[in-house]
């Protein structure tokens, strides 16, 4: 896990501890009622991808057995988020339900390439350059919580939507084999999390969040060009998995 990551998952966990020495002598506080948010953290966020040979003609079983190989990779990176959230909850006594709307930036961009020398055609070789793309993501939530004094700790989950952009490129330089895929998509997944607030008065609070969301995965087919016109296909895949930890200041209207 990246160091930034680390850290603002720490200052999470910090934040759901502050206060609950408190929370047993602090006046009721009700957490009914509509809210806005603003928050800051990290997100880091993994790509499992992959290319494989569709139909072969280009290439023979040895060939693909290698792009198998060099096309299987985990692609990862951590960076800072902001975003926003609106919300409305209803406390039952002391537990509360609600359901929040959040977005905010993602800023995923990461690439690899990979090749190996072909076992078939000795002396030659192919590369492999894979990029993925995620700028933002937005996410509707449940939340399910437990109120005590000025504390209010919950669970939350729900569904999330990003768009997913995959590039994809392979060349080589047996027969000048040439591959190119571009596919971008809008993909969603299940997000689950947990958090916490603590009230400064009536209407403000502090809040800290963590969730883990995983993203469905996009598919994209390419064909191969080459000077022996043979042809052939490969297969291609990513999906995108998405961790995030963040503080903010939360606004409660009365």
């Amino acid at each position: 896990m990246k160091t930034a990551h680390v850290h603002a998952t720490a200052i999470v966990l910090a934040l759901c501890a502050v206060g609950s020495s408190w929370a047993q002598n602090a006046p009721h506080r009700d957490w009914s009622g509509f809210h806005a948010s603003g928050f800051l953290g990290a997100t880091h966020g993994q790509s499992d991808t992959r290319t494989v040979t569709g139909r072969l003609q280009y290439f023979v079983e040895e060939d693909a057995v290698q792009i198998a190989r060099a096309g299987d990779n985990k692609l990862g990176r951590s960076n800072a988020s902001g975003g926003l959230a609106l919300g409305w909850d209803k406390q039952l006594d002391q537990l509360l339900v609600g359901v929040e709307a959040s977005a905010n930036s993602l800023s995923f961009d990461k690439e690899k390439a990979r090749g190996e020398v072909y076992d078939t055609v000795p002396g030659t070789s192919f590369t492999i350059r894979q990029s993925v793309r995620a700028s933002w993501m937005s996410a509707l939530r449940l939340r399910l919580g437990w109120a005590q004094g000025n504390w209010l700790a919950y669970v939350s989950g729900g569904v999330a939507r990003t768009n997913l952009k995959l590039n994809v490129t392979l060349t080589d330089n047996a027969f000048d084999g040439y591959s190119q895929s571009s596919k971008s998509e809008s993909v969603t997944g299940p997000t689950l999390g947990f958090g916490g607030e603590y009230a400064l008065d009536s209407k403000w609070s502090i809040r800290g969040d963590y969730h883990v969301t995983r993203f469905g995965s996009v598919n994209a087919v390419s064909d191969v060009t080459s000077t022996n016109n043979s042809g052939g296909t490969l297969l291609h895949k990513a999906d995108l998995t998405v961790h995030g930890a963040f503080v903010g200041l939360n606004y409660r209207f009365r």
